[in-house]
């Protein structure tokens, strides 16, 4: 019972095309009753009300042989009729009634006739009694004194209405099913296309992600199609890159393992305590490049999985920040930090995604820069810039160098290539641009972050150092 529950409760496009399409014909055929009823009604109001007249007029060609003044009671045999009208007459009456009034006495009455004491006035009526509802002709002809009343029960022609109402509306009741059942028929051979696409849908799996054949799709589904084709070409992009990025790190992670392997085993033969510590020291190297290449892999997963919120953030204290996290590695090369820019600017960001942008650029120019160099921040409403004294990087390279395990030839400081990589990414997430450039004296490589601002104005602090 519980699924059959859950079923009707899940969207049904079947279900819906077959209410969409049997409410109408419902409320159709109530309107056709409804105007038939109606119509019915009317003409046969009309014909009996016509057939009234008739036999008032009929009643007053068979009164004008009662030409006796003084007579005031019923009289119980109408002259000048045959054996058939009489008989014709008994089964009128059965639906029917008259009376016949000359010089306001009555001469002439159906045994079931009104019994009120005079007559009605001229036109319709309908009365009310014990007999039920009846509608009544009164026929007046004053030059002969002669009032003519001619009544029929309702329940004659109700039952002719009756007879015709449903000999209208349960044909179409009855085939009411019948329709439902061609329609859903209908809808079911519809919806054959929508099935078929479905199941080449179905058929899609992480090793086939060939592209939907639009040609064949009905042209309901081409927008839907052409949207899947889209989803499949960008989740086939992606397992693609995530098979590069596993092969690169994979890669990648191989020499600086290797080399842990092999320092500690030169560890492990040293002779002397200063070959030991030598030893020592590059595997303490190599475990650093390591751990440095995990966290990087690490921070590029997160990247690539996570939402993020952004906030108001004061850019002179994140910044700050930033420098505090690479100081001591800093200060072991000498290098100094000159922070320019108004302490209130502000941008809005998410504070981790622009503290990852910041680590990865400081480090990049700590390790690049020669020793003993400064490297120049300069902040602007909704932009910053970072200067720093190194080697540079060739217009040719500076697209190649935001890609993946991507390093300049002959680059001999440490590094797995992947800085500007989650730069890059982060950047993107932030909905900011990242755009290398040579600074004004020529020497080195700025990096510019264009933010949205929120506020600020320019002035200058120099010398910043971490506490």
């Amino acid at each position: 019972m519980s699924s059959l529950i859950n079923r009707l409760r899940r969207p049904s496009i079947t279900r819906r095309l077959l209410i969409g399409a049997g409410l109408p014909l419902i409320g159709l055929l109530i309107a056709i009753g409804t105007v038939g009823y109606n119509s019915a009604r009317f003409e046969i109001d009309e014909v009996y009300d016509a057939q009234l007249v008739t036999a008032a007029n009929f009643l007053r060609y068979y009164s004008t042989d009662m030409r006796t003044p003084q007579h005031t009671g019923i009289e119980p045999d109408v002259p000048n009729l045959t054996p058939s009208s009489r008989l014709g007459l008994a089964e009128y009456t059965r639906w029917r009634r008259f009376r016949v009034w000359r010089g306001g006495h009555l001469i002439l009455a159906s045994e079931n006739g009104l019994t009120t004491d005079a007559p009605l006035p001229p036109g319709y009526h309908n009365i009310r009694d014990a007999g039920g509802t009846w509608r009544f002709f009164t026929l007046s002809v004053p030059e002969a004194q002669v009032v003519i009343e001619a009544g029929e029960n309702i329940k004659a022609r109700q039952e002719l209405i009756n007879s015709i109402f449903w000999g209208l509306i349960l044909p179409m009741t009855l085939a009411l099913p019948l329709i439902a059942l061609v329609i859903w028929r209908g809808i079911v051979w519809g919806l054959k296309d929508l099935r078929g696409f479905a199941a080449s849908v179905r058929e899609r799996s992480a090793e086939n992600l060939t592209p939907i054949d639009t040609q064949a799709a009905p042209s309901e589904l081409q927008t839907l199609a052409t949207s899947i084709n889209g989803l499949l070409q960008t989740i086939a992009s992606s397992l693609e890159q995530e098979r590069l990025f596993t092969d690169n790190a994979a890669h990648e992670l191989r020499t600086p393992l290797a080399a842990v392997k092999t320092q500690t085993e030169v560890v492990a033969g040293a002779r002397t305590a200063r070959e030991r510590a030598a030893a020592l020291a590059e595997l303490q190297k190599g475990v650093d490049r390591a751990a440095r290449l995990m966290d990087q892999l690490l921070t590029l997963a997160r990247l690539r999985h996570t939402a993020w919120l952004a906030s108001e953030l004061n850019m002179r204290a994140s910044v700050e920040q930033a420098v505090r996290d690479v100081y001591l590695e800093a200060e072991t090369r000498g290098t100094g930090f000159n922070i320019y820019g108004d302490a209130s600017l502000a941008i809005r960001a998410n504070p981790v995604l622009f503290g990852i942008i910041m680590r990865n650029l400081l480090d990049n120019a700590i390790k690049y820069a020669p020793e003993g160099s400064d490297i120049d921040i300069h902040l602007r409403p909704g932009a910053l810039e970072l200067r720093d004294r190194g080697p540079g990087i060739p217009e040719a390279e500076r697209d190649k160098v935001f890609l993946r395990f991507y390093r300049l030839k002959g680059t001999r400081a440490p590094g797995s290539g992947l800085g500007l990589a989650i730069v890059r990414i982060a950047a993107g997430q932030l909905g900011c641009d990242v755009e290398l450039f040579t600074p004004p004296d020529g020497s080195g490589l700025g990096v510019r972050l264009e933010f949205r601002a929120l506020s600020g104005s320019m002035s200058v602090t120099q010398g910043f150092v971490p506490p």
